[in-house]
C-alpha cells in the first residue's frame, strides 16, 4: 500500500512538473524558401504557466523567454525606437473584465526599465516619432487608460447594489511627449461617444452594479494616427472613429449603429488593431482584425479574419480589399479577444489571432505561406497581440 501510494504521488509531480514548461511554437507551415518575410515572432503568451514576453524563431525555436523579467501579466511586447535607439516596450499589470491596470514600460538592451508610464491601460502602447513646428524631434507615446465613473444606468435596466449610484466605464487615449511627460493631447469616450452606441448591455462581469463590474459600452483597444486626427478603435460599438486632434470631436463613424459610410458587400465586428495602410486624396485604407465574436454577446457572428478596406470619402462607401482566413477556418474557429494584423515588406501581411493561439503570415493575395500555433499541451493560451521584426538579443 505504500509503496502504491509512494508511485502514485511520484506520478502526479511528474505530471505536474511537465505542465509546468515553457510556452513553445508549433510550425504547421512555413514556405521559407518561397515568400516567408525574414524575422523573429514577438509574443506574450498568457493564461498559461511561465507567460510573458518572448521571442521565437520561424522554426519554432525560442531566442528569448522572459518569463518573471516582468511583473503581472504581460501584453504588446514589441521592438520599438525611443530616444533614437532601438528599444523594446511592453505592458504590466493586472486584468479583469478584459482590461487592465497597470504601467507600459520600455526597456533597454539588457531588458531594464528606462521609463515607465503608469496608470495606463494595455490595450493600445506605441511610439511615434514627431517633428514639432521648431523641428524638434519628439518621441510621443500613445496609452490608454480605463477609468470607472459614476452614471444614471437606470435606462438600461441597472439596479446598483446597496441602492449607490451605478458605473459606467469610461475610455481614455493620451498623445504622450515622453521628453516632458506632457500630455499633448487627451480624448474621452463619455465626451463624444452616447451610451446607446454600445452593443454590449450590462452583463455579468460588466453589469454596472458596482466600480469592480462598471459597464465597458465601449471598450477602446487601438489608437492610430490619421487624416490629420486619430483612429481609435471601439470593440463595444463594433465601430471605428476618425476624431478631430484639435478637440476630440467626432469627424465620421465607419460601421456600428450610425456608419457615416456604406459597407459594400463585407462586414466587421468587434474588430481589434485598426490601422493605416495609406491616405491619398480620397482614399483612406485601412488594415484591421475582424473578431467577428465578442464573448460578451453569443453565438459569433461568424470567423475571424484579417482584412483590408479601402474607404471613399467623396462617395462615402467603404469595400474589401483583401481578406486573410486562418488555417483553422475549416473547423470554424473564431477569436473572441484580441487580435493583431502588421504590414510587411513585399506587401506580405502577418497577423496574430489573439485567443486562438497562433499567428500567420500571408502575400498580398491572400495565399498562406506560413502558420504555427503557440501554448503548453493541454492548456489554452492566447497573445494579446503578435509581431514580426528583428532581434537582434538581449544583452548580459
Amino acid at each position: 500500500m505504500l509503496l502504491t501510494t509512494l508511485i502514485v504521488a511520484v506520478c502526479h509531480c511528474l505530471t505536474a512538473v511537465a505542465q509546468q514548461t515553457p510556452p513553445t511554437l508549433e510550425v504547421i507551415r512555413n514556405n521559407i524558401t518561397n515568400a516567408v518575410v525574414p524575422g523573429y515572432i514577438y509574443l506574450t503568451p498568457s493564461g498559461i504557466p511561465f507567460s510573458g514576453p518572448y521571442v521565437f524563431a520561424l522554426n519554432g525555436t525560442t531566442v528569448f523567454n522572459g518569463a518573471g523579467k516582468l511583473s503581472g501579466t504581460i501584453h504588446d511586447f514589441q521592438p520599438c525606437v525611443y530616444q533614437k535607439k532601438q528599444r523594446f516596450c511592453a505592458w504590466q499589470g493586472s486584468t479583469a473584465y478584459g482590461y487592465g491596470s497597470g504601467q507600459a514600460v520600455i526597456l533597454d538592451d539588457h531588458f531594464r526599465v528606462i521609463k515607465a508610464l503608469p496608470g495606463t491601460d494595455y490595450h493600445e502602447f506605441k511610439i511615434v516619432q514627431a517633428l514639432d513646428s521648431e523641428g524638434q524631434y519628439s518621441d510621443i507615446a500613445h496609452v490608454t487608460e480605463y477609468k470607472q465613473v459614476r452614471r444614471d444606468l437606470s435606462a438600461f435596466g441597472v439596479v446598483p447594489d446597496n441602492g449607490n449610484t451605478s458605473w459606467v466605464v469610461d475610455c481614455h487615449f493620451r498623445a504622450v511627449d515622453l521628453s516632458t511627460n506632457a500630455i499633448i493631447f487627451e480624448w474621452s469616450s463619455l465626451d463624444h461617444v452616447p451610451l446607446s452606441e454600445g452593443l454590449v448591455q450590462p452583463t455579468g462581469g460588466i453589469n454596472g452594479r458596482t466600480k469592480a463590474n462598471a459597464w465597458d459600452y465601449f471598450h477602446l483597444n487601438s489608437v492610430t494616427r490619421a487624416e490629420g486626427g486619430y483612429l481609435i478603435s471601439s470593440r463595444h460599438t463594433s465601430t471605428i472613429y476618425l476624431v478631430s486632434s484639435k478637440d476630440g470631436s467626432i469627424v465620421w463613424r465607419l460601421g456600428g449603429k450610425k456608419s457615416d459610410f456604406k459597407l459594400k458587400g463585407f462586414s466587421f465586428d468587434s474588430q481589434h488593431d485598426v490601422r493605416t495602410v495609406s491616405s491619398k486624396g480620397n482614399l483612406l485604407t485601412l488594415s484591421l482584425f475582424d473578431n467577428a465574436y465578442n464573448t460578451f454577446v453569443q453565438p459569433p457572428k461568424g470567423l475571424s479574419s484579417g482584412k483590408i478596406i479601402k474607404l471613399n470619402k467623396a462617395t462615402k462607401t467603404a469595400r474589401l480589399v483583401q481578406q486573410f482566413d486562418s488555417p483553422s477556418r475549416e473547423v470554424g474557429n473564431p477569436s473572441g479577444d484580441g487580435g493583431s494584423v502588421q504590414l510587411l515588406p513585399k506587401g506580405n501581411v502577418f497577423i496574430g489571432w489573439g485567443s486562438d493561439a497562433q499567428v500567420t503570415e500571408h502575400t498580398a493575395d491572400g495565399r498562406l505561406v506560413y502558420a504555427a500555433r503557440f501554448g503548453v499541451s493541454g492548456s489554452s493560451a492566447n497573445s494579446y497581440r503578435a509581431f514580426k521584426a528583428p532581434f537582434t538579443g538581449i544583452k548580459k
